[in-house]
């Protein structure tokens, strides 16, 4: 349709349409204006001034002489009118010699611009300025004389320069009209061609419809499989969370207590070399940790893209993080691990424990390949990122096998890679969550010489949001702010993980808003139902409250004072204990595990002779322990068998001497499967203060139908 609206279009422009028809309408408008100018002189010089009347019948007549043939004799008509004025003003200094008739050509220079193109301007100046020379000599003046030559002269050519100037887009304007005016016409039989070509194509269009339309049956039957899948890979991931994590979480415990507070352990000899292992071990736990983690919630949420945990974090610490797992590797081997980087780095927007991950995965690849030497870390600003630079000294890349590096699995070839071990996995995954944070990699090699890993990070808000290609260039659009208040960390770590194309700011309801959108510019607050909404919210700002199961706030409902995710650092335990500003001795810890029991346990005593830990392992042995000695604190796990944890916390609330007993829950149940519906139902609302149009209502509404998924049954 559009292209049949096109044809019409050029289809009515005139076939006449051209520079010399613009020039005739031109000459009728000049010539009125003449004629006009023409007709007031010979009223005026009917009084007597007859010699005036010659000026008046040029003028008139050569208007009227270029307005009758402009049709047959254009060029005649244009010298006619142009000639005209020449010689009414000749004709006025030549009966008038001390008047200031001269200073009149300039005038007709200025008309004659908008008769001829381009040169043709200073032809006319010159035909004026020799009239103007041969009257000011015939009537005695000196040839230099200023008043009479030499400023009259000057100004008609100025006047011709600028008139030059200013007509001069004009006229290639109007040429290169005419030339797409012929070119659109040659293009109009190739568009009429091409419609019966793209009505050819409709009709296979069609045709690809019908069988896409028979295909779509086929992936709603694959959908409902893969829905199935996905279940049963939500409930194993839920199952064995539990098993995978308390392993782990005993690891990080004992080391971080063995670490941070070896007196601890009375009568033990602490060399220098034992704690530096213990720390190593500390650090490296904690790692594989965060990354036993990724994987459970990626398999638990079902998640399309690796999320990202933001926040704001020191690059040089990241980088010593980093070096602190890998430096006995290099030890090891004696190869030299140093760091250049500026001390005044700023802060970065950044996962930390994925840009650590890509530290570690380079420095354990280079220290593969490089035998002597060793690796140099670089950081340098430049514009808007921060360039990190990884550089060995190792055995190098041909400049064929580059491209592998970067490629899932992918291993170089020759006898020397085949010597050192690797899934060929690291390079790409780094690369890959650079990229998540709105950078790149690169590398440069040169054979027997080593190889320079670089990648960038933004010092602004990371583009994580989509990554799409142009070409094989990765390209990112920054993210959009939006301002959460939810107490509940496990609630905001599942929104950071879905909500992953928005930048979550993170806040809590005494917070000055103004401050915040000043420095974030969000576009919405979300927030919980049950939140109370800050006094101080602009009128402006969508406000998105929504509905979700929250596993502090279930526990604070059966009277629970607090709620820790393992794995529990030793200060966070304490500092638990202290923020219950109550006097604490004997605090009973049940746990199935007896492994979490004596960590549990060895955490209370590095506080010294304040509290005295009380163990039961189960929730049988913890009810009989809470009913046969006093207790002024719980240290409860949910995920016990036969009697666990909400039992114990229901048999404490149904009686009167057990209720008062303060609870914190230490658990592994992070959060309830994504399957499981929430009691509370589907509540998400969207409101702004000050209003709305009905389109943006409607768009609204359209965004959320659209976004709801399609109801697929189960057989």
């Amino acid at each position: 349709m559009q292209a049949h609206n096109f044809l019409n279009r050029w289809s009515e422009l005139p076939e006449s349409a051209d520079l010399d028809e613009t020039r005739r309408d031109v000459i009728v408008e000049i010539a009125v204006v003449v004629f006009g100018v023409g007709w007031l002189i010979a009223i005026a010089a009917y009084d007597g001034r007859l010699a005036y009347l010659w000026s008046a019948f040029l003028l008139m007549s050569g208007a009227y002489l270029s307005f009758a043939m402009r049709q047959h004799h254009l060029r005649v008509a244009l010298a006619l009118l142009i000639g005209a004025l020449i010689s009414a003003v000749a004709w006025l200094k030549w009966i008038a010699p001390e008047s200031l008739a001269q200073f009149y050509f300039p005038l007709v220079v200025v008309v004659s611009s908008l008769l001829v193109s381009n040169f043709l301007v200073f032809g006319v100046a010159t035909v004026a300025a020799s009239v103007s020379w041969l009257i000011a000599l015939a009537q005695g003046a000196d040839a230099l004389d200023q008043h009479q030559v030499i400023l009259p002269i000057l100004l008609i050519y100025l006047t011709a320069f600028g008139a030059w100037l200013g007509s001069r887009q004009v006229h290639l304007s109007l040429l290169w009209l005419q030339s797409s005016y012929t070119r659109a016409r040659s293009l109009l039989d190739q568009l009429r061609d091409e419609r019966a070509s793209l009505a050819h194509t409709l009709k296979m269009l069609e045709e690809a419809y019908v069988r896409i339309e028979k295909m779509n049956y086929a992936l709603i039957e694959a959908q409902s499989a893969a829905e199935h899948a996905r279940r049963i890979k939500a409930e194993f991931a839920a199952n064995v969370s539990h098993e995978l994590r308390t392993p782990i979480n005993i690891i990080i415990g004992f080391s971080e207590t063995m670490a941070n507070a070896p007196e601890t352990y009375a009568g033990v000899a602490w060399s220098p070399a034992l704690r530096s292992d213990i720390e190593q071990i500390y650090q490296s736990s904690r790692h594989l940790a965060a990354l036993i983690d990724d994987i459970l919630d990626l398999s638990a949420l079902d998640a399309q893209k690796l999320g990202m945990n933001l926040a704001s974090a020191d690059l040089r610490a990241v980088i010593d993080d980093a070096l602190n797992v890998v430096g006995n590797l290099y030890r090891a081997k004696n190869l030299y691990l140093r760091v250049e980087s500026e001390s005044d780095l700023p802060a970065l927007r950044m996962d930390a424990v994925r840009i650590r991950q890509v530290l570690i995965n380079l420095l354990t690849n280079a220290s593969r390949f490089t035998r002597a030497g060793g690796v140099t870390i670089t950081t340098q600003p430049q514009n808007n990122f921060i360039r990190i630079a990884v550089a060995d000294t190792g055995i190098g890349i041909a400049p064929d096998n580059v491209r592998r590096v970067f490629e899932d699995f992918g291993q170089v070839d020759g006898s020397t890679a085949r010597e050192h071990d690797g899934t060929g996995l690291g390079v790409p995954l780094s690369k890959r969550l650079v990229e998540l944070h709105g950078g790149q990699m690169w590398l440069e090699s040169q054979v027997d010489l080593g190889t320079t890993f670089y990648f960038t990070l933004p010092l602004g808000a990371p583009a994580v949001a989509r990554a799409e290609r142009v070409g094989n260039y990765p390209t990112h659009a920054y993210r959009k702010a939006v301002l959460v208040i939810e107490p509940d960390p496990i609630v905001l770590r599942l929104l950071q993980r879905h909500l992953n194309a928005f930048d979550l700011i993170a806040i809590s309801a005494r917070a000055s808003l103004p401050a915040l959108i000043a420095a974030h510019q969000p576009i919405a607050l979300l927030m919980d139902t049950r939140a109370a909404l800050p006094a101080d919210t602009p009128r402006d700002l969508p406000i998105i409250t929504i509905a979700l199961p929250s596993s502090l706030q279930s526990a604070q409902s059966l009277g629970i004072a607090n709620f820790l995710l393992k794995p529990v650092a030793r200060e966070e335990l304490l500092d638990a204990i202290s923020a219950l500003a109550r006097p604490i001795r004997d605090v009973l810890v049940v746990d199935n595990e007896p492994q979490l029991v004596e960590l549990f346990s060895r955490m209370l005593q590095s506080a010294g002779e304040m509290y005295r830990p009380i163990k039961a392992f189960g929730g049988a042995e913890a009810l009989e322990r809470l009913r046969g000695q006093t207790v002024d604190l719980v240290l409860l796990d949910l995920l016990m068998p036969e009697v666990d944890g909400l039992a114990v916390l229901r048999a404490m609330k149904a009686d009167a001497t057990l209720a008062q007993i303060p609870v914190i829950v230490i658990s592994a149940h992070a959060e309830r499967p994504e399957t499981m519906p929430s009691e509370s139902g589907l509540d998400i609302r969207l409101t702004r203060a000050s209003g709305g149009s009905i389109s943006d209502r409607l768009n609204l509404a359209q965004t959320l139908i659209a976004a709801l998924p399609p109801k697929i049954s189960e057989g």
